[in-house]
């Protein structure tokens, strides 16, 4: 492996992107669940969709941070960039239910952000591989 990706600036700034947005998701879901999930085009938050975004914002701040501190190591960006595009196919899939079960507004929102960040991510990794 050379160091060459890990240098590039389409991964970088990728990384650094990801990575920041992760980790602000995670603190705005955590810190007010009802509003960002409204954000997201959810017609009705009760308090147990507000307890699962919470459960989704931790998600998000974890794998945030740990994309930031692997920015130097190209083994652990790697890593954590197949976690986080293992995590947005699963978005992917989830928003693609939600589709059909009614929540038409966040389930287009959400392929809109977890498709291409799929994509992005698994792209990235194959570079950094």
């Amino acid at each position: 492996m050379s160091d060459a990706a890990l240098d590039s600036a389409d991964v970088r700034a990728w990384s650094l992107a990801s990575g920041i947005a992760r980790v602000a998701i995670g603190v705005g879901m955590l810190a007010a669940p009802e509003p960002a999930l409204r954000l997201l085009g959810f017609a009705e938050v009760t308090p147990a969709t507000a307890a699962v975004g919470r459960i989704a914002g931790i998600r998000d701040l974890v794998l945030g941070a740990v994309t930031l501190a692997g920015l130097e190591d190209r083994a652990r960006l790697r890593a954590a960039t197949l976690a986080n595009a293992a995590a947005d196919a699963g978005d992917t899939v989830a928003f693609a239910l939600a589709l059909g079960d009614g929540e038409r507004t966040a389930g287009a929102r959400g392929l809109a952000a977890a498709l291409p960040a799929t994509v992005a991510g698994f792209w990235t990794a194959w570079r950094l591989s």
